[in-house]
């Protein structure tokens, strides 16, 4: 559950980080590019949250070998 919360921690900032050069570079506008980021970050997390529960379903494996 660690590395999914990391992994989906990395893609955020990165994420923030494109869309923060776009609006700076004025290729997209202020309120465009927060639309997107609240857009592309909701999908991060749901798409993380929704790993987290699978991988809780699914039961870990270390601990039966």
């Amino acid at each position: 559950m660690q590395k999914i919360a990391i992994i989906c921690a990395f893609l955020i900032v990165v994420m923030a980080a494109i869309v923060g050069l776009l609006v700076i570079f004025e290729m997209m506008s202020f309120e465009s590019g927060m639309s997107n980021m609240l857009k592309f970050g909701g999908a991060i997390v749901l798409l993380g949250a929704a790993s987290a529960l699978i991988s809780l379903m699914m039961g870990s494996k270390k601990g039966e070998e």
